[in-house]
């Protein structure tokens, strides 16, 4: 099948020809990333969706939850049961360097107990504010031992790290907190700790345990606080035998890759999107007062949205 797709709204990193999404659908098609487009992927960081008046496949990797008055499908971290509109995609999954790395961890040997003690990379300050729990977690862990800092905050290597996961590698620990604990909001933290060969210390996800391997890290929401949370990692930290067993085990239970995760039902998902005639594919309400309403609404946010219009002139002038 020949698809043809678009995208909007990204972060402006993305390369629409080439990420997660054109790689992942070329397994099974030929896949054309053309303006006239019929099926739109977009994501949260714009309103250019708007203009789009075909299909309408929204994705985040951030804590924010589909608006179905404004898109057909959804990819999102919810568990949710929707029709054939959502499906369950983690921010993890779409690290695929990292995903395929955690999958198919190395031999752990008596070397990895030598290591430096615990990593910390952290350059969102404001999601990180002097009250936070992975600032109450650095600190607690930072009296017992040197916690390297990697990021922008706490940094005490000599600037920003440039590669995340050969810094985590060279410690024992790493602090693989969320910005917030939503259940379901599981991003690529503890994949990338997994990916790296070191232990997570993990704040988030309160439904974590059901989805990875709880033998795989140390869980903050098994404990009554992060103290109690912290003094198991200086427990851990003294004890070899118990370290090592923590970091042989496999991110997922028993080591196997969940089917919800795997690529055919990713492509499953799409394919059931691009087979259907664009008029029978469409899910949300495109006409009436309650149809229209919640669209209103986002162009008058998007009128008043600084950011938003000055990005739009940027694009606009830089093609002119």
């Amino acid at each position: 099948m020949r698809l043809r797709i678009k995208f909007a709204d990204f972060y402006p990193s993305l390369d629409p020809q080439d990420n997660f999404f054109t790689r992942l659908l070329r397994r099974r098609h030929e896949v054309e990333v053309r303006p006239d487009a019929e099926h739109l992927i977009f994501s949260r960081y714009g309103y250019d969706f708007l203009r789009h008046d075909g299909i309408r496949i929204f994705f985040t990797g951030e804590n924010v939850r589909p608006n179905f008055d404004l898109c057909d499908y959804a990819l999102g971290f919810d568990h949710l049961a929707f029709g054939d509109r959502h499906l369950r995609l983690p921010v993890y999954r779409i690290y695929e360097g990292a995903y395929r790395a955690a999958l198919a961890a190395e031999p752990v040997t008596s070397e990895a107990a030598r290591r430096k003690f615990c990593s910390y990379v952290v350059s969102n300050r404001r999601a990180s504010r002097a009250d936070s729990a992975r600032v109450q977690m650095f600190q607690t862990l930072s009296a017992h031992r040197r916690v390297e800092s990697g990021g922008k905050q706490f940094n005490n290597v000599g600037g920003p790290v440039a590669d995340k996961l050969a810094f985590l590698r060279g410690c024992k620990f790493n602090i693989a907190f969320e910005n917030a604990s939503t259940p379901g909001y599981l991003t690529e933290k503890m994949i990338e700790a997994k990916a790296a060969g070191t232990v997570p210390i993990y704040w988030g996800d309160p439904l974590v345990a059901a989805e990875l391997n709880p033998r795989a890290f140390v869980n903050c929401h098994d404990f009554p606080d992060l103290d109690a949370a912290a003094r198991r990692v200086i427990e851990l930290d003294g004890d070899d035998a118990a370290y090592l067993a923590m970091l042989a085990e496999p991110i997922f239970p028993g080591g196997v890759e969940p089917a919800e995760l795997r690529e055919e039902r990713l492509l499953d998902f799409f394919e059931h999107i691009f087979a259907q005639p664009v008029e029978q594919a469409y899910r949300r309400v495109r006409s009436g007062r309650w149809g229209r309403r919640a669209e209103k609404e986002y162009r008058r946010v998007a009128r008043f949205d600084l950011k938003y219009q000055t990005e739009r002139l940027k694009r606009w002038l830089g093609g002119r």
